[in-house]
């Protein structure tokens, strides 16, 4: 289109639009009739049913929509015009009343069919209005500048000085003086430092979530020196039950659950690699940045971090955060399934890593923040341009190394193979003219003696026979290499002109097709594992056979299977997905094509072999109910066949976006070419060589005649020119008579012995070294769920948060107020990119919020109290000055976790006793300036791992397979899994399985959260079932029975043996009055048992009761 013509056309649609807006805005006057009919019939229709949201009535109208002025109709909401004057069937709003596709509108109750008819009515006349002046209304404009100056944390971080205080003798740690600064401003002085004991269970719990044994209380009571506090901390931080204790923490923000939830609460194949993982990165204090950033892009690191001593890669363990939400194993709107998935991920990410709430932007911009629509769904295309997978995270270094090895020794047996015979066919120049003109005499006088050509042409006989043979049968078939030659070489001299002038002809064009492994550069390439290669195979590379020997030449780029990968498994123990695909077994074995949207719904993929075809539809996987079984088709096919179209029918999925993943069968061959769409396969044109010979022949030279020797010296130049082709990308033509030359080699180089003798050398050592390459591989590993990058993706807004009503196209990146406003890179997700963004020390949120809630974790409330919120809607700070100390401070320190833990607990305000004191209980009154440190209950981990501890069966036990919940007789229901020992194994509460559906009711009455999204404070119930638990559980009965009955072997003397159990239980001697109890407890049970005193002394049924009573007692469960 001309400049001139662009320029019109902009001119026109200019006109257009601002013929609308007048229309729009403009009064129109009606016949009197239709007024009437609006005002009698329309008008009480609209007031009924709906002003209540539609009108200046509502306080904010729902989609930005008015029904109430006949310019804010046609001028509409956030979906566009209510109506198209005229137009019915086009309306938003006649859709709407029909509870058609978009909306159902009034939500609560359709409207009869004589109201739809009157609408319609209205709308087919032209929507006819009295002329009145319509209501006010001005459309609020989203500014995200004005929400960002409102709000403190959006503000940059600053690094205050340490303020100035009156009693400069009390602070330990700078962080002591912003907290001293803030009540010495209101006049409260801070509470008296904790005895020892307590300031050392309340260390021990919380650094490692467990109590200090007697011989450790004993220990440090006796230390005099000053840092007997530093040497307790640093033991306990460098003790590995501190990753234990902390990735509790961790796990919460990040819903950790071990099953899908759902109907049948189907497994997460080996979600407990991602626990391990996180409490390795805690225990070996993994700076928080780069902590975060495996989260986000741990799949994406160019150099991953490796375990020291396994050296298996951790970085793409973090990535399994994303896929720890609940799915859906049969959803009937799947786009929608994949939207609310999406959206869990998302609240997650965002308020975990910056206690934003970018979730509620799902419908319309965020009613408080800074967060806009389009802002929530610049983070769906990060999620678009992903898939999950589960990944052999523990062989994929080493094997990548091996993988690139054999990769870069095929390219160099390929390199030296080529070469060889490069060099041997171009010595051979001379000799190709006489076999051709000696051929060519053979087939016009086949009465001829061939042994006195043969000598004549200086060639053997066997070679010109096998020439001979190879170009009669080439005459008759188009697709044979040496067609051309061999049609000519039949006809006589008068009839070649014809037949080189066919030559000339353009061959047919490719069909079209969605994607072409031919063409796929290493960007593109999307492998899970190895078995592929590193990328695909290209038209005119040498095949090697399985001793190194050259076989023949790709004629048609693939992704192809790779033989040398055919023996990988599992490590035991290791789970499968569950459903249709249970015994697929993907990982390491899988290619994928880049994500496209399905027009005709008509798939097909042109392959050669067997194989598995997964096209995940709007990223759903869990295939396994009535639905959706689809996407699964298995075929089987000789490979020695040739390529052939598979159908793989999609058509109720038209419009879905979709991506494919293939695997093969079993070990049978696979290589897959193209994928196409359409109402039919495209045609599969197999390539000739009649190209490259109207190149070598040049049928539009008519200076000379086609003689014998024009047409030897073309065959020459024809053979040449595919051997000097090998390995070079070459075009089809040329490839395949490369082909056909290697698979011809004896017959073409006349069994040249040297020859031979240089490719056998070459394949030998080959050979070798392949063979030592391939006993390095690790066939088996453990999996994990991970991030799997795909092709970059944008989503569209979803007006109104409803997927079949989309709006603009919303770029990948973080929201606008953070910066995210320049595109990222299209070929991949972009998340490595945003990570390192999120983690900026100028994103003032990452460093506040993970400080934030060291805070909290450690003095009982956060600086912010809504650890997961820092909006409009969440707390002020209580010490904001101290919040930014910190975070600038974390940043300082390399975003050590550790360190900045150990600075809080060595600080004077840790240190201080929780006893409530006079007056400042009235000026602080929720102790929100922190006078005193805060009582806190235990988690309900921390109570039953102390049990454990106190017991004695505690398995220190690190990592692995969760052990399974024990299951009581009332829960019930689908997916039941086997029920667990009562004890759990003796293992920490940390590695008890979650499984979403049966979850441990002792957890749940002690407030563990349910794990459906973010929660960085759980509540803090003081509730009946608690008692009860400690009373009745069988868990807490047989602990309490095992310490008792170690307690009654002691022969020490019984008030001993009661001081003990209560230092062991409570950290403490017993006061006076309880060990009175105590000691009564025993007469009245040996009375009750007719034992002496002495029998009672060492009766282990008495000393469990008496351990059972200490689990129930208050402080047992509290930190002071």
């Amino acid at each position: 289109m001309s400049r001139r013509n662009i320029a019109l056309l902009l001119v026109m649609l200019a006109a257009s639009l601002t013929t609308r807006s007048q229309a729009a805005d403009q009064p129109q006057e009606f016949p009197p009739a239709d007024v009437e009919f609006f005002e009698k019939e329309v008008r009480p229709i609209l007031v009924r049913h709906c002003y209540e949201c539609h009108s200046a009535e509502a306080e904010e109208p729902a989609g930005n929509l008015r029904l109430d002025s006949r310019a804010a109709i046609l001028g509409g909401g956030d979906s566009g015009a209510a109506i198209e004057v005229g137009q019915p069937d086009e309306s938003l709003l006649v859709d709407a009343i029909n509870w058609g596709d978009l909306y159902e509108m009034p939500p609560k109750s359709k409207m009869s069919d004589a109201e739809i008819a009157t609408l319609t009515r209205w709308v087919q006349i032209g929507a006819p209005w009295p002329q009145e002046a319509g209501p006010a209304f001005v459309r609020k404009v989203f500014d995200i500048d004005a929400r960002k100056s409102q709000h403190w944390a959006w503000r940059p971080l600053a690094h205050p000085l340490p303020p100035k205080v009156s009693h400069a003798d009390w602070p330990q740690d700078n962080i002591d003086r912003f907290v001293l600064a803030k009540l010495e401003q209101h006049k409260i002085t801070p509470n008296e430092p904790a005895d020892p004991r307590t300031w050392l269970r309340r260390v021990y719990f919380d650094l490692i979530g467990l109590p200090p044994a007697p011989a450790q209380i004993d220990a440090f009571l006796a230390d005099p020196s000053r840092d007997a506090k530093t040497q307790v901390v640093d033991r306990l931080l460098a003790s590995p039950q501190f990753g234990e204790k902390w990735a509790r923490h961790w796990l919460d923000l990040m819903r950790y659950g071990e099953s899908r939830g759902h109907e049948f609460d189907y497994d997460i194949p080996n979600v407990h690699e991602y626990r391990d993982y996180v409490i390795r990165a805690l225990n070996n204090d993994l700076p928080y940045d780069q902590f975060v950033i495996e989260h986000l892009a741990g799949d994406l690191l160019e150099q991953p971090r490796l375990h020291p001593d396994e050296r298996f890669n951790e970085s793409i363990l973090g990535t399994g955060f994303w896929h720890l939400g609940e799915w859906v194993h049969s959803p009937v709107d799947i786009r929608k399934d994949e939207a609310d998935r999406f959206d869990n991920m998302v609240d997650v990410m965002g308020k975990s890593f910056m206690a934003l709430t970018i979730a509620c932007a799902r419908c319309h911009d965020h009613k408080f923040d800074a967060i806009s629509q389009a802002d929530y769904y610049r983070q769906f295309g990060f999620l678009q341009s992903s898939e999950y997978r589960q990944v052999r995270f523990e062989t994929m270094e080493h094997n990548g190394q091996v993988a690139a090895q054999l990769a870069q020794l095929d390219e160099q047996t390929r390199a030296a193979l080529t070469k060889v015979l490069d060099e041997s066919a171009s010595a051979r120049q001379t000799k190709w003219k006489s076999l051709y003109l000696a051929a060519r005499t053979v087939i016009q006088t086949p009465n001829a003696d061939r042994t006195a050509i043969a000598e004549k042409h200086g060639v053997s006989v066997e070679q010109l026979s096998g020439l001979v043979r190879q170009l009669q049968q080439a005459a008759g078939e188009s697709q044979h290499p040496l067609h051309p030659f061999g049609k000519l070489a039949a006809m006589a001299d008068d009839q070649r002109t014809e037949t080189l002038r066919s030559f000339a002809e353009e061959p047919k064009a490719p069909a079209p097709v969605l994607f072409d492994f031919a063409h796929a550069d290493e960007k593109q390439w999307r492998t899970n594992g190895y078995a592929f290669g590193l990328a695909p195979q290209r038209i005119g590379q040498l095949q090697l056979s399985t001793d190194g020997m050259p076989i023949g030449v790709r004629t048609a780029g693939a992704a192809v299977r790779d033989v040398r990968w055919n023996k990988l498994g599992r490590a035991k123990d290791v789970q499968h997905e569950q459903g249709k695909i249970a015994n697929w077994d993907q990982a390491g074995r899988t290619v994928r094509t880049p994500t496209f949207e399905l027009t005709d719904g008509r798939v097909y993929y042109l392959v050669r072999g067997s194989g598995r075809a997964f096209a995940v539809i709007d990223s759903h996987r869990m295939i396994n109910g009535p639905l959706h079984g689809a996407s699964l088709h298995t075929w089987k096919q000789d490979a020695a066949a040739g390529p052939q179209w598979i159908t793989h029918d999609l058509r109720d999925y038209q419009g879905h976006r979709i991506h494919l993943e293939f695997s093969p069968e079993g070990d049978e061959p696979l290589e897959i070419l193209q994928v196409a769409e359409g109402a039919a396969a495209p045609r599969y044109d197999a390539p000739t060589t009649v190209p490259l010979a109207g190149i070598v022949l040049d049928p539009n030279d008519d200076s000379q005649q086609p003689s014998d020797a024009r047409l030897a010296n073309a065959f020459a130049d024809f053979l040449n020119r595919a051997a000097a082709s090998i390995g070079d990308s070459a075009q089809p033509a040329a490839a395949l008579l490369a082909d056909w030359l290697v698979k011809n080699r004896s017959l073409i180089f006349d069994h040249d012995r040297d020859l031979d003798i240089q490719l056998r050398q070459i394949a030998e050592n080959h050979k070798t070294q392949e063979a030592e390459l391939v006993q390095q591989i690790r066939f088996r590993s453990r999996l994990a769920p991970a991030m799997w990058d795909g092709s970059g993706e944008n989503e569209r807004v979803m007006i109104r948060g409803a997927t079949k009503n989309l709006g603009d196209e919303a770029q990948r990146g973080l929201p606008v107020a953070l910066g995210g406003s320049h595109e990222f890179d299209a070929l991949g997700s972009g998340r490595l990119q945003m990570a390192h963004e999120m983690m900026s020390p100028d994103n003032p949120f990452a460093s506040r919020v993970i400080v934030n809630r060291l805070w909290h974790h450690l003095l009982g409330r956060g600086i912010v109290a809504s650890v997961d919120n820092f909006g409009v809607l969440g707390e002020e700070p209580t010490h904001p000055e101290l919040l930014d100390y910190l975070a600038t401070e974390f940043i300082a320190d390399d975003w050590s976790l550790k360190r900045m833990i150990r600075r809080i607990v060595l600080t004077q305000t840790y240190a201080m006793s929780s006893e409530p004191g006079g007056a400042e209980e009235t000026l602080d009154p929720q102790n929100k300036l922190l006078h005193r440190m805060r009582i806190r209950r235990l988690t309900g981990e921390a109570i039953r791992d102390e049990v454990l501890a106190i017991s004695g069966r505690i398995d220190p036990q690190m990592y692995g397979p969760s052990v399974p919940t024990y299951l009581t007789e009332f829960m019930q229901g689908r997916g039941r899994p086997a029920s667990g020992p009562i004890d759990g194994a003796g293992r920490r509460s940390v590695y008890l399985s979650i499984r979403r559906n049966f979850l441990s009711p002792t957890m749940l009455a002690f407030d563990v959260p349910q794990p459906a999204s973010t929660v960085g404070r759980r509540n803090q119930s003081n509730v009946p079932a608690q008692a009860l638990i400690l009373l009745n559980d069988p868990m807490m009965y047989a602990e309490a029975q095992r310490w008792g009955a170690q307690v009654a072997q002691d022969q020490a003397p019984r008030t001993e043996r009661i001081a003990a159990m209560f230092v062991t239980a409570l950290g403490r001697p017993p006061y006076d009055e309880e060990a009175a109890a105590a000691d009564a407890y025993f007469a009245e049970r040996a009375e009750q048992l007719q034992l002496s005193a002495a029998a009672a002394d060492n009766n282990a049924e008495i000393w469990g009761d008496l351990a059972h009573a200490l689990f129930n007692v208050k402080d047992f469960i509290y930190i002071r």
